[in-house]
């Protein structure tokens, strides 16, 4: 199997283009990553054997999630978990794995991220996004995700304007979720607030006013 060396660690290349394929709405793209080791898969191995891990065996997904939480605990904080997390987010890991993979359009709106990566071997786009953890002291993103899961696939490419609708979408639980959380909000100050929590990045961008006729046109079509 084709490995790559990035960050002193070795990514097996046919099992995240396998893994990514597989992936569903909301399956989380930074496991798959994980999965993708060549560390973590030879544990899983000796741990189960030859049968259970090329067939498809309760034992070997069981052990796939404890050797998960064990990774996990092993590497945080370390320099490989903060550089990870950093080329998850702005889309650039699946390019510096394979050149099968192209970063089409990257748009990072503060705590979150939303990367359209093109598979030229499976001849798709993928719609890929993450939230990282803020500190609100410096006023600046720290490299450790919180979120990094598969939103969608597409056969063409799309727009810029195209994939922002995208994200608004997207981004609909996210929003349902800040709202609930922030209730005590009056209402029209959480929009606003939410606006500006997830569309502005951290340089100043106003992607709503960027693209504002894709924006008019989504709620638009929310509240007809």
């Amino acid at each position: 199997m084709k490995k790559t060396k990035y960050l002193n660690k070795n990514f097996e290349i046919d099992s995240i283009f396998a893994g990514i394929e597989l992936l569903e709405s909301d399956d989380s793209f930074l496991d798959e990553v994980y999965k993708s080791l060549t560390e973590f898969k030879d544990e899983v191995y000796r741990a189960v054997g030859p049968d259970a891990y090329f067939g498809v065996w309760d034992e070997k997904f069981i052990k796939e999630e404890k050797e998960l939480k064990i990774l996990k605990k092993k590497i945080k904080g370390t320099n490989f978990q903060k550089n990870l997390h950093r080329s998850i987010f702005d889309g650039s890991l699946l390019t510096k794995l394979s050149n099968d993979f192209k970063l089409e359009i990257y748009f990072e709106m503060k705590i979150y991220s939303h990367c359209l990566i093109y598979s030229k071997r499976q001849k798709a786009y993928y719609y890929i996004t993450n939230k990282r953890k803020w500190d609100k002291k410096n006023n600046k993103g720290i490299d450790e995700l919180i979120e990094s899961y598969m939103v969608a696939s597409f056969e063409k490419k799309l727009s810029k304007s195209e994939f922002f609708r995208e994200i608004l979408v997207g981004n609909e639980n996210r929003e349902d979720e800040f709202m609930e959380r922030n209730k005590k909000i009056e209402y029209e100050k959480r929009e606003k607030l939410w606006e500006k929590t997830a569309y502005v990045s951290s340089k100043g961008v106003d992607y709503i006013n960027l693209y504002k006729e894709t924006y008019k046109k989504y709620l638009d079509d929310q509240y007809n």
